[in-house]
């Protein structure tokens, strides 16, 4: 260590803190993750996961990303969250950080935030990192689900494209204004409980009509676009299960479903609204 600076904290989670580190030797800035728990040799460290896998925040620094190659790494993390979420498990902390590449596989990681999708509210509001917080969390609803880990996908799928995130904010509040700027307010008939939620906790929505999602990324298709739009909505309702965003035309060109999780034919009301998407007309209507 004593070639690199510490900069400053970038991220903190249930094993670890990460830093950014100046490299001295080479004027590099770089990732250090601190360990928590004391490893007795070298080689033990060295079979970590992390230490043999990069993440895709690491990846994302260095390298640009054609849609195809989004499109396989999104595929596979659907089908993560897939069996996760259908073996009753949600992850609460999905970010770039969590998601570790090799050999053109990704995984996702750091599961000590996860619980059980049954489990007892109240939850804790302190979940996922900020700039991939769903808003349900933000405005401190007692109950939520696996759509937050949705929310969060849209936010890493957008990213993917522009290289940088989406809703960056140095608080809860600075990050609900950007996302009323780019998907619009909530209104009544979009999203009644989150409005109810923030006036339980005094907190004023600002009025933005939001923008085109192709403004801001402008070399996403269509497809990926109507899919970014659905998984970033504020009715946690409206969002897509990870299943049903298997099912989406963005992924159709993909390999078909692994068995173990295959699709349940008979899918919720949901389903109807994401076939919708294959028309023009609904891609314009949601970007």
């Amino acid at each position: 260590m004593e070639q690199y600076k510490i900069i400053k904290e970038i991220g903190r989670g249930s094993y670890g803190v990460v830093y950014a580190a100046l490299n001295k030797l080479t004027g590099e800035v770089v990732a250090v993750k601190k360990l928590n728990m004391k490893y007795p040799s070298v080689e033990e460290c060295a079979n970590l996961i992390e230490v043999k896998e990069c993440s895709l925040f690491q990846l994302m620094r260095v390298k640009t990303f054609s849609e195809d190659e989004i499109k396989n790494l999104c595929f596979q993390i659907f089908q993560g969250l897939a069996y996760m979420h259908g073996n009753g498990y949600f992850h609460r902390d999905m970010k770039p950080d969590n998601l570790l590449l090799s050999k053109n596989v990704i995984k996702i990681a750091d599961l000590g935030q996860a619980r059980e999708t049954d489990g007892e509210p109240p939850y804790t509001d302190y979940v996922t990192t900020r700039w991939y917080r769903a808003p349900e969390v933000f405005l401190r609803s007692s109950v939520y689900d696996a759509a937050v880990d949705m929310w969060a996908m849209g936010a890493i799928m957008a990213e993917l494209f522009i290289h940088r995130p989406l809703f960056i904010g140095d608080s809860g509040g600075e990050v609900l204004y950007k996302i009323c700027r780019v998907i619009g307010s909530p209104t009544e008939s979009k999203w009644s409980e989150g409005l109810q939620l923030a006036r339980n906790m005094n907190y004023r929505f600002p009025d933005h009509p939001g923008m085109p999602l192709a403004s801001l990324l402008p070399s996403a298709s269509s497809e990926a676009l109507c899919l970014i739009a659905t998984l970033l909505s504020w009715n946690p309702c409206m969002r897509p299960t990870a299943m049903e965003a298997l099912e989406h035309p963005f992924f159709d060109s993909c390999h078909h479903v692994t068995p173990a999780i295959h699709l349940n034919q008979d899918l919720p009301w949901k389903r109807a609204l994401l076939k919708q998407t294959r028309s023009s007309k609904s891609c314009a209507q949601l970007v």
